[in-house]
Order: structure tokens, then C-alpha cells, then sequence
């Protein structure tokens, strides 16, 4: 009864009208791009449009929380004791982070590159401390908590955008492997103090 089906219509109205929109984002700028300019180019007309979003604004902020939840379920690998995490289950977040990323490449490139989002970075770095606070009860107030996740967080996020500005200099199994052994210890430091 959980599973809601999707009409693959809808699925595939949706698609055209985030390829056209990243599209048109890199050929335009976001400020130029109306709403009839995606609908052209996603071969759907206005009112197809609005029965999926309210607006351009709306269409950039769910592509945002859309991409931002895929990496939050990677993130949210349990570990039942933080003295038993290993760092294998630290590169496999990491890899799974790094995998949704690269199959969704055209959105965060765009998305980091073109400045059509004004902050996504930031927003990508809020929606990772949020993630992480959450998980961690009373300590959320704790400034030695708060400036390590800070740290960690903006490390990631700005080795994010170098990969994804240049990805022919940076194979990923690299920037897994030095990320795992700058951060794996400073996060199970981290964590235990909490």
C-alpha cells in the first residue's frame, strides 16, 4: 500500500523540464530564462509547466532539495557503536556521496558554476550540518562541535566544487582516499566527543 506509482508521463514531463532548465541556465543565464522559454525547449506548453511548479523560483528550489535529499540518504549509513566505525564505512559514504554527485553532474556543475543558484554551496553545507546536528541530541550547542562540523563541512563542499570545476584533473578514488585520511580521525573525534 506504501508504494505510490508515479505515471512515467509525469516522470518524463518532469525530466525534460529539468534538462531544458539546466540547458537553458548554461546557454541563457537563470536572470533571462522565463517560464515559456523552458516550456519551449522542453516541448510542453506553460500550463504543463505550472501543473509541476509554481514558478522558476520553485523549479530551482525543489531541483535543490531534490539533490540535496539523494545525498542526505547516502549520508545516513548507521553505525551502531563510534568505537567500532572503521574507515571502510567512511570511504563507502563518501563513495556513495561522490556516485550520486557524478550521476547527477550536469545539476551540481551548473549549479556551483554558472551562479544561478546564489548560494547552492551554502545551501549544500547547511543542508549537511543540519543533517549532522540532527543526529546528535544534546551536543548541537557545543562550540567545539559546532566549529568542527564547520570545518569538516566547508572541506567537503569546497573539494566537491574542485572536482566538479575540474574533473579531468581529480579522479574521484583519489579525493576519496586523501579525504579519508585528512577527515576519518578528525570525524571519530568528533563524534566520540559528543
Amino acid at each position: 500500500m506504501g508504494n505510490v506509482k508515479v505515471d512515467l508521463r509525469i516522470l518524463k514531463t518532469r525530466k525534460a523540464i529539468k534538462e531544458s532548465f539546466l540547458k537553458l541556465i548554461q546557454t541563457k543565464g537563470y536572470e533571462r530564462i522565463t517560464v515559456q522559454d523552458i516550456a519551449n525547449e522542453a516541448v510542453i506548453n506553460r500550463n504543463t509547466f505550472y501543473l509541476h511548479y509554481v514558478d522558476k523560483p520553485d523549479l530551482m528550489e525543489k531541483l535543490c532539495q531534490e539533490s540535496v535529499e539523494k545525498l542526505n540518504v547516502c549520508l545516513s549509513m548507521e553505525i551502531d557503536d563510534i568505537h567500532e566505525a572503521d574507515r571502510g564505512v567512511f570511504i563507502a559514504i563518501l563513495r556513495n556521496m561522490f556516485e550520486i554527485i557524478e550521476d547527477n553532474i550536469v545539476f551540481f556543475r551548473v549549479m556551483l558554476t554558472q551562479n544561478c543558484h546564489p548560494n547552492f554551496s551554502a545551501h549544500l553545507k547547511e543542508a549537511f550540518k543540519t543533517f549532522i546536528l540532527s543526529g546528535i541530541g544534546d551536543n548541537k550547542h557545543d562550540k567545539k562541535i559546532k566549529i568542527g562540523i564547520e570545518y569538516i563541512i566547508s572541506g567537503l563542499v569546497g573539494v566537491i566544487c574542485l572536482w566538479i570545476v575540474n574533473p579531468e584533473d581529480y579522479l574521484v578514488d583519489e579525493i576519496i582516499d586523501q579525504l579519508s585520511e585528512i577527515h576519518f580521525k578528525n570525524v571519530l573525534d568528533l563524534l566520540k566527543n559528543m
